[in-house]
């Protein structure tokens, strides 16, 4: 979640800003990650798919990609690089929670990242992708759901559905 919040205060330079420009004549170059589709499989616990399906309310999963800043993008002060990371891309999928039967699956499509935002991040050639699970908000204004969550590179995410497993806030706690 705090990944979430930090990166929703950055700032996304402009093609005709400073920044963008620098971006431009930065001497590391990178390819697009190619391949980089992934699966996140998500299991309800019996409670949260009742809840899901009785409040007619959806799942949300969330992917924002993303890399460390280098040492080059802090220096040269890189809108963002302030932060710990830079937001490359974000991509989010809903599903239909009454619809599901304990598992479902989002399929993200392999993405090209912007190789200028690449070159300024510390692994160009490894960029992060961090998935989150939550309720629709729907029928509240809350989340309802507590659910696990990923973080890894690209790679390791394309290499096999990722499974994310989710319960009602509280239900373990009883």
């Amino acid at each position: 979640m705090l990944l979430l919040a930090l990166a929703a205060c950055q700032r996304e330079p402009t093609p005709s800003s400073p920044s963008a420009t620098a971006a431009s004549a930065t001497p590391r170059a990178s390819q697009p990650v190619q391949g980089n589709a992934f699966a996140v499989q998500i299991t309800l616990s019996p409670a949260a798919h009742d809840r899901l399906a009785s409040q007619r309310e959806s799942l949300i999963v969330s992917a924002d990609y993303f890399g460390y800043p280098s040492a080059q993008a802090q220096a040269q002060r890189v809108p963002g690089s302030e932060n710990p990371w830079l937001t490359l891309h974000r991509a989010q999928m809903e599903l239909d929670g009454a619809q599901l039967e304990g598992t479902a699956t989002a399929r993200f499509p392999a993405v090209a990242l912007d190789t200028k935002q690449l070159a300024w991040t510390d692994a160009p050639e490894a960029p992060q992708v961090n998935i989150n699970v939550y309720s629709g908000r729907r029928s509240s204004p809350d989340n309802l759901l507590d659910c696990g969550m990923f973080q890894d590179t690209l790679a390791v995410a394309a290499r096999a559905p990722i499974r994310v497993s989710c319960a009602l806030i509280g239900e373990n706690s009883r």
